[in-house]
């Protein structure tokens, strides 16, 4: 037998080395971390209702009976009730951008800027689809708000999906198909239909 400690003392560290991972279980890969367990509802929803600024980005893609189109989009929530957004093309044009404030609501699109009291209603007008736009800072959070009906929650509390009347009156369908892995559970991937349009909105992260 040969003395891998007297003939070989360069093979000793190398053996223990291996030997430590083995017994420690050490891997190459790390395992993937699991998601955290969503809070409980209310107390879930308190803090999301008093997330007044935020911003996320997200692809957004919208099928209209005379038109279609998806984009890059872009929110940012200045408080509870304004907000600017800018949606883009996947070359960076500009498609249409929005703001809200206490002054009022403007659209820029196509390189002109319209302003009106209610938004959804210009963006009909104006893009031939809509979109309910005064409730979108409450939806994007997974929150029905005052105008939710028919509302349906998973086992932990979490908003699924609901029915919405906009301010165009057009009725709107809301889908939460996924959340994000932590304690809050914010969107991930929303669907929302009405008897014409279909939007899909995919949250790539939150700020």
């Amino acid at each position: 037998m040969k003395d891998f400690s007297v003939r070989y003392p360069y093979y000793q560290p190398a053996l223990m080395l291996l030997f430590c991972l083995l017994l420690s279980g050490c891997s190459l890969w790390q395992r993937p971390a699991m998601p955290e367990q969503p809070l409980a509802a209310n107390e879930r929803e308190q803090r999301i209702m008093a997330l007044q600024q935020f911003k996320l980005q997200a692809t957004l893609g919208i099928k209209a009976p005379n038109d279609s189109i998806s984009g890059n989009l872009n929110w940012h929530q200045l408080n509870s009730a304004d907000y600017q957004a800018q949606l883009r093309n996947a070359i960076g044009i500009s498609l249409f951008e929005l703001s809200h404030s206490s002054a009022g609501s403007a659209i820029k699109i196509r390189g002109d800027t319209y302003t009106a009291v209610d938004t959804s209603s210009l963006l009909l007008q104006l893009a031939g689809w809509s979109i309910p736009l005064h409730d979108m800072p409450l939806w994007l959070r997974g929150l029905p708000g005052n105008r939710g009906r028919n509302i349906v929650r998973d086992e932990f509390g979490r908003v699924t999906g609901f029915s919405l009347t906009d301010s165009t009156g057009i009725v709107w369908q809301l889908q939460y198909q996924s959340f994000f892995p932590d304690a809050l559970a914010l969107p991930k991937l929303l669907l929302l239909s009405s008897s014409d349009t279909e939007i899909k909105l995919v949250i790539r992260n939150w700020q």
